[in-house]
């Protein structure tokens, strides 16, 4: 019998098209689906709502020649590429078998403890916890500016980044705990890739990067995230500085034995001196766009990495 594969989201159980919510990266999902048929996969897409346990979903839809069918039928799966967001799902107690396994997916997603994990690749980071108390710890933040953050925030948002002396104008989000961390200046850029502020981001698959890409942030900001304005251009990986590469190696050498081969990107900063920082690794990779030239590259590793798991 084949291997059943399915990628999750949080979507109802309704409709014939699971993938309805995705506009201009659906070609590039739906060619992922395609090159799991090819391999021999039973392909699904679900939704954790009807996660019941131990690989069980109330519901799918059934992913063959090129359509999709709703399932209305409890049907066991034994691979989950999540794609909804958060630790909530999947569950870290479950026999489910997962792409990401749950402890990685808490590294990712709590920024105090990347810190704690890759602590010497990253801006010294500290806890804060109420917004309000953030004046405790500036005295331990040795740069004139400040950055401070929801210790598990998504795109950006409710981040400050400026003088420490101007925080108080800022409105945080409410009911989130906050880390603070020290400022790294990248406004020297990288050489050959960007001039300006910026963010590179390296996709990494069974420990190989697979996908490059910059991040600039629009005119007067220091955020690079995409959802606040910031722009992104694919970057060929051989012009990265070796600087990066010698920390990217290492640190996906060292998740692959201890988090079970996880997919993953590493944001990275270079400061005035050319010394790399890490801001922050993500479990949630967004997918490229269908005019890239990695596509094929970071779709046929995914691939890979699921037969990995079921083997």
């Amino acid at each position: 019998m084949a291997k059943r594969v399915g990628i999750c989201f949080s979507r109802d159980l309704t409709g014939t098209d699971p993938l309805s919510h995705i506009i201009a990266k659906k070609p590039v999902y739906l060619r992922l689906l395609d090159l799991l048929v090819e391999e021999g996969f039973a392909v699904f897409v679900l939704t954790r709502k009807t996660y019941l346990g131990n690989g069980v979903f109330d519901g799918v839809w059934e992913y063959q020649n090129k359509q999709f069918s709703l399932l209305r039928k409890k049907t066991k799966i034994d691979l989950v590429y999540d794609r909804s967001g958060g630790v909530v799902f999947p569950p870290g107690e479950d026999s489910l078998r997962v792409v990401n396994i749950h402890d990685f997916k808490i590294l990712c997603w709590d920024k105090l403890k990347t810190f704690q994990e890759i602590g010497p690749y990253m801006a010294k980071t500290i806890w804060v916890g109420d917004f309000k108390d953030y004046q405790k710890v500036l005295p331990e933040i040795k740069t004139d500016w400040v950055v401070l953050k929801p210790y598990n925030g998504l795109k950006g948002m409710g981040i400050y980044v400026g003088p420490k002396d101007e925080v108080a104008g800022f409105k945080p989000m409410e009911g989130k705990h906050y880390v603070a961390q020290e400022f790294v200046d990248t406004t020297k850029g990288i050489s050959g890739i960007t001039e300006s502020l910026h963010d590179l981001r390296v996709v990494i698959i069974n420990q190989k990067p697979v996908w490059c890409h910059v991040r600039v942030p629009p005119t007067g900001s220091f955020k690079a995230n995409v959802a606040e304005g910031g722009s992104i251009t694919e970057v060929n990986y051989n012009t990265v500085p070796e600087s990066i590469k010698s920390v990217v190696k290492e640190i996906s050498e060292r998740f692959y034995e201890k988090y079970d081969n996880p997919i993953f990107s590493l944001d990275f900063g270079l400061d005035k001196s050319g010394k790399p920082y890490i801001f922050e690794i993500n479990d949630q990779v967004g997918f490229p766009k269908w005019e890239m030239k990695n596509r094929d590259t970071f779709l046929k590793e995914l691939v890979a990495n699921f037969k990995g798991k079921l083997q």
